[in-house]
């Protein structure tokens, strides 16, 4: 990919530089010969792969069985249990058809991972979510699996083609209009449901929050409103239906695609209820899509993300925008909640973010533009702050690209290697007072600035992945949450009453319970 294919303006400078440091295996640099015999050296003298710690095929699974430590658990408590047992790192071996994965929390592993994945890095995707799209519906997706399914240069191909269009700031704030247009309604919906007395919300925030989101990505990825703002309470069946299976796919899939699954040699009627739910997404993004598509063309130029993408390849943009949809609403609405629950929890903080706000926004009707967005410094820092405390999951994971020793043991090409982020990003050895929610640590220059406070080691802190696989949502995620964090903050006094937020974990980290905000206005 550094020579072949041009990953746009995305990676592809950082990624050359990084080339340089990989292994002779893949690389011809003059230091070829010596990094081969320093890496020989190292290999000889590491233990072998057997040697990683790590359960039986017998005690995981009997784990997972009634009784068990793991039954009815989550990532969490499985990520815990592997590192209180076994260390920081551990390995389980493959089953019904899974790889090795080797499981580390040591950031030289993690960067020696990164750093060595060769020019088309692998990370294993879903696999139910891939054999649906190659062998179920090849109908819709003509062997077009899209970037979570896709590897090596098929892989490349798409990434290179959307890397323009996705990971663009220009081009992804084209849409800044329209998601503001849909903050200014989240914020009259919530007056609606917000009880004067109590400043409570009489419905599950949470849902609310949840259909904001959907009804941002729709707008983005479909070029379509949904109406799940609308006063007037028409909102389509089919987008109803449609936000119900998105929630309902991701905790089937953990189900089949994380924990162990029987689902490659027996289809079960919860396997069979996954693949109707895959249906259901397919059927109604296809539905969607093809109406927004009959609509292009007709004006001066391509205009949003979907059209710019069907100008590129209709093809991926179908996959595209189906993806987009299926990856943008619990995720996004997750961190969004852990991100006010922090600035609910810290008033100094929130004050600091109004104070910020407050000159961008002098009064309601000052729309957010491309030009006053670049000022939001704190803001900004607030949702660095959150994903460092409660990352969006609480790994990373790829396929090591070569030979590698990790941890003083010899993992071979093609393992499976879950990286740990969440505990490290939790320490105070990489993050001095890891448990105070401290914005400030993000901030470059200015008044309360503490860079310092900041992890030195760059591959501790990943919450959007590294290099050429960094999420391709990012910048519409990010813009998102801004957008209605600025709102809210520039418009209320958020505060939090009760427990501190829990938390569950299926695919992603998903607040759990009653979300205990209020909302007092200003």
């Amino acid at each position: 990919m550094i020579s072949e294919i041009k990953l746009g303006s995305f990676g592809h400078k950082f990624y050359r530089r990084m080339s340089v440091q990989v292994s002779a295996k893949l690389s011809n640099t003059e230091n070829g010969p010596k990094e081969a015999s320093k890496l020989d050296r190292e290999w000889l003298k590491a233990k072998d792969f057997s040697e990683i710690p790590g359960p039986s095929t017998f005690k995981l699974l009997s784990h997972y069985l009634p009784g068990g430590k793991l039954h009815n658990s989550n990532l969490i408590d499985f990520y815990k249990l592997l590192r209180d047992e076994y260390g920081d790192i551990s390995q389980v071996k493959g089953i019904m058809g899974k790889p090795n994965v080797v499981f580390t929390y040591n950031p030289a592993d993690i960067e020696k991972v990164y750093r060595t994945e060769g020019v088309w890095p692998i990370r294993v995707g879903l696999e139910t979510f891939t054999y649906y799209r190659k062998k179920i519906r090849p109908d819709v997706f003509k062997n077009v699996g899209g970037l979570v399914s896709e590897q090596g240069k098929a892989w490349a191909d798409i990434r290179n083609k959307v890397n323009p269009i996705m990971m663009k700031v220009q081009t992804v704030r084209h849409n800044l209009p329209d998601i503001d247009e849909i903050s200014l309604e989240f914020l009259q919906k919530l007056e609606k449901l917000r009880d004067p007395e109590t400043n409570k919300i009489k419905t599950n925030f949470h849902d609310e929050v949840k259909l904001w989101a959907f009804e941002s990505i729709c707008c983005i990825g479909l070029n379509r409103r949904m109406g799940f703002l609308s006063s007037s309470g028409s909102i389509d069946p089919d987008a109803l239906r449609l936000s119900e299976a998105m929630s309902k796919f991701f905790q089937l899939s953990f189900e089949f695609d994380v924990q162990p699954s029987i689902w490659k040699y027996y289809e079960t009627p919860k396997f069979k209820t996954l693949i109707q739910t895959y249906d259901e997404i397919t059927d109604i993004c296809t539905k969607y899509i093809n109406e927004a598509t009959s609509n292009f063309g007709k004006g001066e130029g391509p205009s949003g993300v979907l059209e710019k993408l069907c100008c590129i390849d209709k093809q991926i943009a179908v996959v595209m925008a189906i993806d987009m949809l299926m990856a943008g609403m619990d995720t996004t609405s997750s961190v969004f909640l852990s991100t006010l629950y922090m600035i609910a929890k810290h008033p100094e903080k929130q004050n600091a973010l109004r104070r910020e706000v407050t000159e961008i926004l002098p009064n309601n009707h000052t729309p957010l533009t491309t030009e006053n967005t670049k000022n939001m410094p704190y803001l900004r820092a607030c949702i660095k702050e959150a994903l460092r405390i409660t990352p969006i999951t609480p790994a990373n994971f790829r396929l090591t690209g070569c030979d590698v020793v990790l941890s003083n043991y010899k993992v071979p090409k093609g393992t499976g290697v879950s990286m740990g982020m969440m505990p490290l990003t939790n320490s105070d050895v990489y993050f001095p007072k890891s448990s105070e929610f401290m914005p400030e640590r993000w901030l470059k220059s200015g008044e309360g600035a503490c860079p310092h406070a900041k992890a030195t080691n760059p591959f501790v802190y990943l919450p959007f992945g590294f290099g050429p696989r960094t999420c391709i949502g990012k910048r519409i995620a990010e813009m998102e949450m801004e957008t209605l964090l600025a709102r809210l903050i520039r418009n209320y006094k958020v505060s939090w009453y009760g427990d501190d937020l829990k938390y569950t974990s299926n695919i992603i980290l998903i607040p759990a319970g009653n979300m205990r905000f209020r909302f007092e206005p200003l």
